[in-house]
């Protein structure tokens, strides 16, 4: 089942949330990032959040984006044809990956915690699609990592999370020539992603 739809609601019930403690005294802060992101390759990545500032050191809110992450790959035993064995099972990535292909799109609440250095954490709903940009699979997942930034109303910053979701479930997987018929095998999806943006105070 996809989620897509739910996003909207998602982020508008995480707002309201936030929002009643942050009018009080207009703290909010608006988080934006684009950069790398390596998983099996390595693709874009672009992100957005907003934080209700409850206090000086810890921001809470919403974070959306999509970042380059595939699922892990089933092994595959293959016998080239072609001269000197042929490119085998070459792939390449392009900037493209991550934005519109081979893509976790995902949105959930988020947890900042600092001030000039910050750890940040997430979770919420991760939904996947392959390279041709077919939905694959929506699962829960979540992010952690540490980020810089100035002191200013308008101040770069830079980031660096791991991103994961882990497969809810292991699927059987038959690899010829082994000793057992099948072997369980986790399709889980993770990323270490760098981002440089700017925060809007």
């Amino acid at each position: 089942m996809r989620f897509h739809r739910l996003f909207p609601a998602l982020a508008a019930l995480l707002l309201a949330l936030v929002a009643r403690p942050a009018s009080a005294d207009g703290r909010w802060l608006v988080s934006l990032g684009a950069g790398v992101s390596v998983s099996e390759l390595h693709g874009s990545a672009i992100e957005a959040a907003a934080y209700a500032q409850v206090h000086p050191l810890l921001g809470i809110g919403l974070e959306t984006g999509m970042a380059y992450m595939q699922l892990r790959s089933i092994p595959i035993v293959s016998f080239p044809v072609e001269p000197a064995g042929g490119i085998g099972d070459t792939r390449l990535a392009s900037v493209t990956d991550g934005l519109t292909r081979n893509r976790g799109l995902y949105v959930g609440p988020a947890l900042r915690i600092g001030q000039q250095v910050y750890v940040v954490a997430s979770a919420g709903i991760y939904e996947f699609s392959d390279n041709d940009g077919n939905w694959l699979a929506t699962r829960y997942g979540g992010s952690a990592g540490l980020g810089l930034t100035g002191k200013g109303r308008f101040s770069p910053r830079a980031e660096l999370r791991y991103r994961w979701a882990p497969d809810p479930a292991t699927t059987p997987v038959a690899i010829p020539f082994e000793r057992l018929a099948a072997t369980r095998l986790n399709q889980d999806a993770s990323a270490i992603v760098f981002t440089f943006g700017i925060d809007l105070h």
